[in-house]
């Protein structure tokens, strides 16, 4: 087993912090930053569809992320979602709770449009 990966940031308010580097953070950590201010992010996921005029279009971004210094907040790892410009924090609970609004959403609302769309052509 190998020792876990470490960095060391250079903080305004602590001076230099070593930050452990969980496996699945994919990004550099730039010195400046408050010590509460560290994140590590994931692999970004998302959803894509081709929109007329607009070419490929990803939504719903998604990655696991954490702020391992916080202060007022969580430390706790979590998935951020890019939802209407803003990236909530949700937790495995929240986050089952936002993929069962989307399912409910998928089924019970943009499906059924999409049938009285194409009745509608078909009535054209």
């Amino acid at each position: 087993m190998s020792a876990p990966r470490t960095v060391i940031v250079q903080t305004l308010d602590h001076g230099p912090v070593v930050v452990v580097e969980p496996d699945w953070c994919v990004i550099e950590h730039p010195d400046g930053n408050h010590r509460s201010g560290i994140r590590h992010d994931g692999i970004e996921q998302a959803a894509t569809v081709d929109v007329p005029g607009h070419g490929r279009v990803s939504f719903l971004k998604a990655n696991l992320c954490q702020f391992p210094f916080a202060e007022y907040s969580s430390r706790d790892v979590k998935v951020a979602v890019e939802i209407d410009g803003e990236c909530p924090e949700f937790d495995s609970a929240g986050l089952g709770d936002l993929a069962a609004a989307i399912t409910a959403h998928v089924l019970y609302g943009l499906l059924p449009l999409r049938a009285r769309l194409q009745a509608l052509q078909e009535e054209l």
